[in-house]
């Protein structure tokens, strides 16, 4: 029997079972067909989680594994970056970025499943297909999840936060938690008049300066993102995706008379890219640059291996992966709090 090994997917090997007339049980037990079978599982898991809509990559740098040598990587702050005039054969100083860089370590996440024995014999393709679909869906989901649970976390101590979150790595307290902090920038507010709040915070975020070596530096950060709960998606769009104005009031969550833009041409219109996502919580928005102070580090996207269980007469498969997402510049992030309604 001839079995396509390149691009080998669950798809094809089953038409070639097919084709040939030869059932699953008989593929799994030659040992030059049983690794394929792994490939095969792999592959389609693999496309499964990559087919999945996840958002976190429109605002954070996905940084991949690289060489693999060690679990940690250090990101130097942008604002320890500072070129400096350099006067005819004077010696080029040395960036303060040791001084505040951030290190971040990938962690593991794994899932087991079963492929009884019985699904093997009674030739059970789309059963085994249907159950892939289900475990590459949760990996897909994991990333998004975690991602904004971290970003939320670091903004666990902030005073315009909702904590109705949890902060632990994964779906269960393990002891494991994400890193806490605040957020510089950052408002509180009992209804959400969009209009007022973004400029209030797009002014801040591009008027900002730090202060190293008893220098001040303009730092301005440059907000193309709002990021917020699902619950809030109308709202935003109405905002900042209407070409036109209909209310001399404003157009937010609630009615503002002190709201300046009156009928007519949207000025916000297509001024923030809107990302909204059931992950966050419900009362709480950031405002940010994309890809700037938050990263991904992606160390293992997805891994399947197939072991034999005798104890419950079945192929077990193994799907780990490994990953961290990470705030590591605080001062890129605006922080506004919403409430709850």
């Amino acid at each position: 029997m001839k079995i396509r090994e390149d691009n080998i997917t669950l798809t094809t090997l089953f038409e070639d079972l097919a084709r040939e007339r030869v059932t699953l049980k008989e593929y799994v037990t030659r040992g030059e067909h049983s690794s394929l079978f792994t490939v095969a599982i792999d592959k389609q898991l693999m496309d499964i989680v990559k087919a999945h809509p996840t958002v976190y990559s429109k605002v954070a740098a996905v940084i991949n594994k690289g060489d693999g040598q060690g679990r940690t990587v250090r990101f130097p702050s942008l604002y320890g970056i500072n070129p400096e005039y350099v006067p005819e054969l004077s010696e080029i100083p040395f960036s303060d970025m040791d001084d505040t860089a951030t290190t971040v370590e990938a962690v593991k996440f794994g899932v087991r499943m079963g492929i009884s024995q019985e699904m093997i014999d009674d030739n059970e393709v789309g059963l085994i297909d249907w159950t892939l679909g289900t475990v590459g869906v949760r990996i897909g989901v994991l990333r998004d999840q975690e991602f904004f649970k971290a970003l939320h976390t670091y903004n666990a101590t902030g005073a315009a936060v909702d904590t109705s979150l949890s902060t632990y790595i994964g779906n269960r307290n393990r002891g494991a938690y994400y890193t806490t902090g605040s957020f510089t920038y950052q408002q509180s507010a009992s209804a959400a008049n969009w209009e007022q709040l973004l400029n209030t915070a797009i002014q801040q975020m591009a008027n900002q300066t730090i202060t190293l070596q008893g220098e001040t530096y303009k730092t301005p950060v440059f907000v193309d993102t709002i990021v917020a709960n699902s619950v809030r998606d109308i709202s935003l769009r109405k905002l900042l995706r209407s070409a036109t104005i209909i209310q001399s009031t404003g157009i937010g969550d609630a009615g503002n008379a002190s709201v300046t833009q009156v009928a007519g041409n949207n000025i916000w219109n297509g001024a923030l890219n809107v990302i909204t996502t059931p992950y966050m919580a419900r009362g709480q928005a950031y405002l940010l640059s994309s890809k700037r102070g938050l990263v991904m580090l992606d160390r293992k996207p997805v891994e399947i291996t197939r072991n034999k269980n005798w104890a419950f007469d079945a192929e077990e498969v193994k799907a780990t992966t490994r990953f961290m997402p990470a705030v590591i510049e605080q001062r890129s992030i605006f922080s506004i709090l919403l409430g709850t309604a």
